[in-house]
């Protein structure tokens, strides 16, 4: 404890000390605005009070004392003021003759206030980590259903307000496990960094990270993606992958939004391969995502029990192709780099082994959901 207004845990102040003893060479000790001695090179001194340095909080200025009996639990020395934006946040002394440690005033005072003044920085950001985890974890990741009493419990708490637009975003580094586990942490302090001021809440839950963002449309969701997107491509060169759920007024529904992302973020890593995908552009999507596993493996099963996973991945092509050229067998066979006769062999095959003709519009159908679903149960 520093003061009543600040806080630095006392073993980083003791840490302080000891690498500035490395430098002058000399004791040192920190004292709160009460004078208590929270961190001292001799640790028999913690605890005692220093009525120098209460003089000094009172005065504001640097004493130097002349023997260990002039103030009650000091040493001769000289003991300085520590400032954090001008307010006093605690004394720094340093024990010696005075002609010996005067040559360390300034230096000592300089190093404690930036060491100090990191140190708070890191506290204040840990701290603010803390609370927007928690913050998730209440309306995201919970099942408990929201009332009235605790929405008002974290607009006093937090300053959250309720019956404000927000979208929950959730994304990942697009890449194989041993990538996302090397750099998850130093992109979270990117997205953090980049989007400090933009309202939007930041918690890292596994391999992901989830945003509340304060938005009223995709349009402004989307300008902190390309930002966060930007930097992270430059700092360290790696993509991102993006899934954003619907806007939510309630914040009791934003956990609806958070199932909604997840969805967006996990249909475009198996199917699509969309490096941003809003849930809002779902159409059948909604339907295939929430369809129950047994009866996707069901499905799949039933259409492709006789092809070969070759076959499957050679025939999935075609059917996307298929779909994109509107059914233009000239235009596929020209992308794919292959005869139309060879194309159409390979249409009629899949329709012997299958029992359905992607020519046919309800086939096409049936067959381009079931290779929907076949990445997506994989």
């Amino acid at each position: 404890m520093l003061s009543n207004n600040f806080y630095i845990s006392e073993k980083y102040l003791q840490n302080i000390l000891c690498e500035m003893k490395e430098i002058v060479d000399q004791d040192l000790i920190f004292m709160n605005t009460d004078g208590i001695i929270k961190a001292s090179t001799v640790t028999s001194r913690i605890g005692n009070v220093h009525y120098g340095g209460k003089k000094v909080v009172e005065t504001g200025r640097d004493l130097m004392i002349y023997s260990d009996q002039e103030y009650i639990g000091a040493k001769k020395g000289i003991n300085m003021p520590v400032r954090l934006d001008e307010t006093i946040i605690g004394v720094i002394g340093i024990t010696g003759n005075s002609d010996e440690v005067i040559k360390y005033v300034k230096i000592i005072k300089r190093l404690t206030e930036i060491f100090i003044k990191d140190g708070y920085a890191k506290d204040i950001e840990n701290s603010e980590i803390k609370k927007d985890r928690m913050i998730l974890e209440s309306l995201l990741f919970s099942e408990t259903n929201i009332d009235q009493n605790y929405i008002a419990r974290y607009e006093n708490l937090f300053g959250i307000k309720n019956k404000i637009p927000r979208f929950v975003i959730v994304s990942t580094i697009i890449g194989n496990d041993s990538k996302i586990v090397r750099n998850i942490d130093e992109v979270f302090r990117i997205f953090r960094a980049t989007l400090k001021g933009s309202k939007t809440i930041i918690s890292l839950t596994g391999n992901n990270i989830v945003m509340i963002s304060e938005s009223d449309s995709t349009g402004y969701c989307n300008e902190l993606i390309i930002k966060v997107k930007k930097e992270i491509k430059n700092k360290i060169n790696l993509n991102m992958r993006f899934g954003i759920g619907d806007k939510q007024i309630e914040i009791s529904r934003l956990r609806i939004s958070y199932i909604k992302a997840m969805d967006a973020l996990k249909w475009s890593s198996i199917v699509t391969k969309e490096n941003v995908t809003y849930y809002e552009d779902f159409d059948i999507e909604i339907i295939l995502s929430k369809m129950p596993s047994t009866v996707m493996d069901e499905y799949v099963e039933k259409l492709f029990s006789k092809l070969g996973d070759s076959e499957i991945k050679d025939m999935g092509k075609i059917i996307e192709l298929y779909e994109n050229h509107n059914g233009s067998l000239k235009l596929i066979s020209q992308e794919l780099f292959i005869h139309k006769n060879t194309l159409q062999y390979k249409i009629n095959k899949l329709y012997e082994k299958t029992g359905y003709d992607m020519r046919n519009l309800r086939d096409f159908m049936a067959l381009r959901i079931a290779f929907i679903l076949k990445k997506y149960v994989s």
